[in-house]
């Protein structure tokens, strides 16, 4: 697997594969980074109010409930930059395939950092290390160096 492509800005850098289509998605108080191919994806949202990453991963959560009617939940030993994080896996049916959701949540200087991958269940296997290694490759700049758009 092979991240050639690099994305640097907003003070967080990351690695992801050169075929992947990137999306920035700015919000008042908060940035959304999206890398995919075709229906599975990851993204890092800056959240620049720092919620609790707990809190955030539960409205997720809720969120995704309100939607699927079975929804499986399961805790995650996560790390992102270094740190331990919140960590949640769901499962859930849409379209008669199986949907995995990463979730991974971390309050780190000013801001909370929240990333979301998203698979179904029969591509999970190719795309989880790439997810994972996406994670890894995620850098942060210290707070005064972050400037969301």
């Amino acid at each position: 697997m092979n991240l050639d492509r690099v994305y640097q800005g907003q003070g967080v850098s990351f690695r992801y594969p050169a075929n992947w289509e990137l999306a920035e998605e700015p919000r008042e108080d908060a940035l959304t980074l999206s890398v995919s191919e075709g229906a599975a994806f990851w993204s890092i949202t800056i959240l620049r109010r720092r919620p609790r990453a707990e809190r955030v991963v539960k409205e997720a959560i809720q969120a995704f409930r309100e939607e699927y009617d079975d929804l499986d939940e399961y805790p995650a030993a996560a790390t992102l930059v270094g740190e331990t994080a919140v960590g949640r896996n769901l499962e859930f049916v849409a379209l008669e395939l199986i949907n995995c959701v990463f979730m991974r949540a971390l309050e780190t200087g000013g801001r909370t950092l929240f990333v979301l991958a998203q698979v179904t269940d029969h591509e999970r296997d190719e795309y989880e290390p790439v997810f994972d290694a996406i994670s890894e490759s995620l850098t942060i700049a210290p707070d005064d160096e972050i400037l969301l758009s």
